[in-house]
């Protein structure tokens, strides 16, 4: 009798520490329980959010091109062109299927009249080749920090413009001078 009380025992506590390892090794915290990603952001394995294009922060609650729209003061001098200073536009863009991380720049290079188009990430503004009005343009660009014009107050824009398939003028983008804006 004192044999199967003992079995008994010793099942029951089996059982309980088997259960009790199961119930505790399952119960994981879910690291994004309390995260709320805005913008059609999603909340990561780390509880962090990875953002939508055209979105940026800690929650997504940054639009990109906000940082970028307005009015900039241009200041550059290309490889076969003299020094220029003029002002440009950024305004979100208007085309087909644009995303939140496009843009559309007004009076790049003091030349086009139709606006170029830009893709942005964070602080980088990307302008793919694009043949417009009888040129070719593309570039890459940086928001930077500024003590005069504050935050993202600067733009340095490497870029080259081919005009009408003979010349080119090179503003940074593989030789020459980067263009610099001011908000």
């Amino acid at each position: 009798m004192k044999k199967s009380v003992k079995l008994i025992l010793l099942s029951a506590l089996g059982a309980i520490g088997v259960f009790s390892t199961i119930t505790i090794s399952s119960c994981t915290r879910d690291k994004c329980k309390a995260i709320s990603c805005q913008n059609k952001g999603v909340c990561d394995d780390n509880g962090a959010c990875v953002c939508a294009p055209g979105f940026e922060g800690s929650m997504c609650e940054i639009t990109t091109r906000d940082k970028y729209t307005g009015t900039w003061n241009v200041d550059e001098t290309g490889t076969t062109t003299s020094r220029m200073q003029y002002v440009v536009t950024i305004n979100h863009s208007l085309a087909t299927g644009a995303s939140m991380a496009d843009v559309q720049i007004g009076n790049l290079n003091n030349t086009f009249i139709s606006s170029v188009n830009a893709t942005l990430k964070s602080d980088t503004m990307i302008i793919p080749q694009q043949t417009i009005d009888g040129k070719t343009v593309e570039g890459i660009g940086y928001l930077q920090n500024d003590a005069f014009y504050g935050l993202h107050g600067v733009l340095t824009l490497r870029y080259r413009v081919t005009y009408n398939n003979t010349s080119v003028s090179d503003f940074g983008f593989v030789i020459g001078q980067a263009s610099v804006w001011h908000k």
